[in-house]
């Protein structure tokens, strides 16, 4: 049988395994149920692992099981073994790496053959009680979940005491599956987990030996059991489930049919997005074509349906996120790989990792953040002495932060280093002939510190094998432009530094104000980020000093500079938050707020950054949505207002 169409699926759910082992392993006390979830997640990793022929992964998922197992009977999980697990999972994450890559696991190495070695090695302490380290609550031997080796296997026990009545569950797992035995122990252990006791029929050596793809389970009956046997659905290749109930007192028997649960690649949503958009739009512009008296008798039907395709384009971009921690592991594994391979003690810690985001972008930001990373572990973080030297612990803080600011998010990677030396990055940016020693002169400390924005910029004379070659942060800072963002940077010399990619909202249903000027494209900006909005005719236009405001009774607002119309006293100023205070933006005309779906541009436009991207409008226009709190920004930066705006009429 040809396994390769089955590698994304392997890949996918075995990368979640690992996730979830890994975040077991890191729980400061490892409960009984803890220790039961790690059994049952290296269980599945070796039976998925064993079934596409990927011994190694296989072998290593074993050995866990098998050091799970003691900790199951009342063994102490020691620091050393759990140190052992967590260098078996870096390995694991390398194997499906490869498979990735390559369709095969990557070669055994030393490396390998240690971390083997340290599993059995720890198994056998286990094994012999040694004290020691974090441990399981000495739990009673739990109900086996149908291991091949050992124990009573899935359906040869009873599942509940006679006088127990008993629910009875069909499971049908899809035809086209390459490991329904493993799909059906799933169903098992999850079922196991529910009601404390499951048998199945036919016993898995059956099904694995006659390839079956349905099974029966018995559990015990309990109040809201349709309900959990419902989540069934959700698991993986779950074709039908059908409920078979026979509470006690009851002669005749109910069943529940329960929706199968089905996989949807990312590209079939990006196509569902795209028509739920579609349909909103053409919704917006059926009612921007009905005069006043339609509309208002068409009312209700319009709402209803506006609301409807709203909730449903909701739900397609839900069915898109995905936690921030499926990078995060991955960044923690490059850690502690960059700790070894640097000689620091490094800690990385990391925060809003339950923040979810489209499946895509996080895909596109865990390049850019492991050049971060690498940066900061080999640039930023002092070696041991120099920072006891500097009254710092030896042990170095990486921090991730990952947070939403209105409609940005924003992601923050920050060191505790030596920081960033502006001095030092001005004589090598004028060394390799990025800019000229009068330039370097006039740049104030901030736009020094972006030179190491620049591609092939480097403070280093020699190349190391983490940084140091004239790439990273001009890939870091493309990577957040190309998703209309930008790359924000703070750093104290002797305290540290921290890199913020700040990612606009993209792709996503959004509630803009719209504006512009008399006889030019309409703009967009997210109602998030408009404060107030001031009539001129009520609210004059002063000046302080060399600056521009407008007057709110004792309070002035410093305007805007940018601006492409001319604007009379008919139009309007839209206060904005900046990141030190209000500004205005003065248009001409204000229009009505949209819910729109936000796209962002192509080059050239996408360069722009504070152009977030394009939205299409109700009456068929396309507005320009701008990220008003990078215009303040940006104009604070710049100082003052930028030239090359038109000036006000009237």
């Amino acid at each position: 049988m040809d396994l390769a169409k089955y590698i994304d699926l392997y890949l996918n759910d075995g990368r979640e395994h690992v996730g979830a082992l890994r975040a077991g392993l890191s729980a400061k006390h490892l409960t009984e149920d803890t220790v039961n979830e790690l059994f049952r997640h290296a269980h599945s990793i070796k039976g998925m692992a064993a079934s596409m022929g990927f011994e190694r992964t296989a072998a290593l998922a074993h050995a866990m099981e098998d050091l799970f197992s003691l900790w199951r009977q009342g063994a102490k999980a020691a620091e050393p073994a759990i140190a052992a697990c967590s260098r078996a999972l870096d390995l694991m994450d390398a194997h499906m790496d490869a498979v990735a890559a390559t369709g095969s696991e990557a070669a055994e190495d030393q490396v390998a053959r240690d971390c083997a070695a340290a599993l059995k090695r720890e198994a056998g302490a286990s094994a012999q009680g040694q004290p020691g380290g974090r441990t399981a609550s000495a739990p009673s031997p739990a109900p086996s979940s149908g291991r091949e080796t050992g124990g009573r296997g899935a359906g040869e026990g009873a599942p509940s005491p006679p006088s127990t009545p008993l629910a009875t569950i069909y499971v049908s797992i899809d035809p086209t599956s390459a490991l329904p035995a493993a799909r059906l122990l799933i169903v098992s252990q999850f079922l196991e987990k529910a009601f404390g006791a499951c048998a199945m029929e036919p016993p898995l050596r059956d099904i694995q030996s006659r390839n079956l793809k349905r099974a029966k389970f018995l559990v015990p009956w309990r109040d809201g059991a349709k309900g959990k046997v419902r989540l069934l659905r959700d698991l993986p290749e779950v074709r039908e489930v059908v409920l078979e109930t026979k509470p006690a007192g009851a002669s005749a028997s109910a069943s529940d049919n329960l929706a199968a649960h089905v996989r949807i690649t990312a590209k079939e949503l990006d196509a569902f997005l795209s028509n739920a958009a579609g349909l909103l739009h053409h919704l917006n512009f059926l009612e921007a074509g009905l005069s006043r008296e339609e509309r208002r008798r068409h009312r209700f039907w319009l709402e209803r349906h506006r609301a409807m395709l709203g909730q449903l384009f909701g739900q397609v971009l839900t069915a898109r996120l995905v936690p921030f921690s499926l990078v995060t592991e991955r960044l923690a594994r490059l850690v502690r790989d960059l700790s070894e391979r640097t000689g620091k003690v490094l800690r990385f810690d990391v925060i809003g990792a339950d923040e979810e985001v489209d499946r895509a972008l996080l895909e596109r930001l865990a390049d850019p953040l492991s050049h971060l990373l690498r940066n900061a572990a080999d640039h930023g973080i002092e070696s041991a002495s120099e920072r006891v030297a500097a009254g710092k612990p030896e042990e170095g803080l990486l921090s991730l932060e990952i947070r939403r600011d209105g409609e940005a998010l924003l992601i923050s990677v920050s060191d505790d280093g030596r920081g960033l030396d502006a001095e030092a990055i001005g004589k090598a940016a004028v060394e390799r002939g990025l800019i000229s020693a009068a330039e370097a002169a006039r740049l104030p400390r901030e736009r020094m510190l972006e030179l190491i924005t620049l591609p092939a910029f480097s403070t280093r004379n020699s190349v190391s094998e983490i940084s140091g070659r004239g790439v990273g942060m001009d890939v870091v800072r493309s990577a957040a432009e190309a998703l209309g963002g930008g790359l924000e940077m703070d750093s104290s010399q002797g305290k540290g530094t921290r890199f913020t990619l700040v990612i606009p909202s993209a792709a996503t249903l959004t509630q803009v104000l719209v504006f512009g000027w008399e006889g030019l494209p309409r703009f967009g900006i997210p109602t998030s980020q408009v404060r107030h909005i001031y009539p001129l005719s009520a609210y004059p236009l002063v000046w302080a000093g060399a600056r521009r405001c407008l007057q709110d009774g004792e309070t002035l607002i410093p305007v805007l500079g940018w601006r492409l119309g001319p604007v009379g006293k008919e139009g309007c100023g839209l206060a904005v938050a900046g990141p030190s205070g209000e500004r205005v933006i003065l248009a001409s005309e204000v229009f009505e707020s949209e819910r729109v779906v936000i796209h962002p541009w192509g080059s050239p436009l996408g360069q722009i950054r504070h152009w977030v991207g394009g939205a299409l409008l109700s009456n068929g226009e396309i507005a320009y949505v701008v990220d008003g709190r990078a215009l303040c920004r940006d104009e604070e930066q710049h100082g003052g207002q930028e030239a090359g705006n038109v000036p006000d009429a009237g």
